[in-house]
């Protein structure tokens, strides 16, 4: 449990370290689709967390998270910003687009047959996961805004 949870239950830094943990576990033993599928709630989660950092009240309760993704960028460049060296300005917080799988990560992937995702999509979700978990929510914990 984090210091983010919400009296509603929701933690998502912790829902994170969860995800991304299985999206991993998954990926190691070839469950492509499951893998994707718990790397983009990863990604999605940290996304949340950022937000939360800025905004606690405010969370957007949506899986889109290229939406999500603007949000956190725009809350970036303010000037009270608690989470803008995380990621550089101008850009997009995730390159994991969200839309109808393969073509994109979205939360009714757990629908699809098996096979939808191939090893190389999982492999580079996974990744982008990785990279958010490790850059930005690891950031956040050395520096103190988030504790797991």
């Amino acid at each position: 449990m984090s210091n983010m949870r919400q009296l509603s239950g929701e933690d998502y830094p912790d829902a994170a370290r969860k995800h991304y943990t299985d999206a991993r576990a998954l990926m190691n033993r070839r469950r492509y689709d499951g893998a994707a599928y718990l790397a983009g709630y990863a990604v999605e989660c940290i996304l949340k967390t950022i937000i939360q950092v800025n905004q606690p009240s405010r969370v957007p309760m949506i899986h889109d998270i290229n939406k999500l993704s603007v949000d956190a960028q725009r809350l970036a460049t303010m000037p009270s910003s608690r989470t803008a060296r995380y990621f550089p300005l101008g850009s997009s917080v995730t390159r994991l687009p969200y839309g109808n799988p393969p073509a994109g990560w979205k939360e009714t992937l757990r629908y699809h047959c098996e096979g939808t995702i191939p090893k190389t999509t999982a492999s580079d979700w996974v990744a982008e996961a990785k990279r958010l978990y490790e850059h930005v929510l690891w950031g956040l914990i050395k520096d103190g805004e988030v504790t797991l």
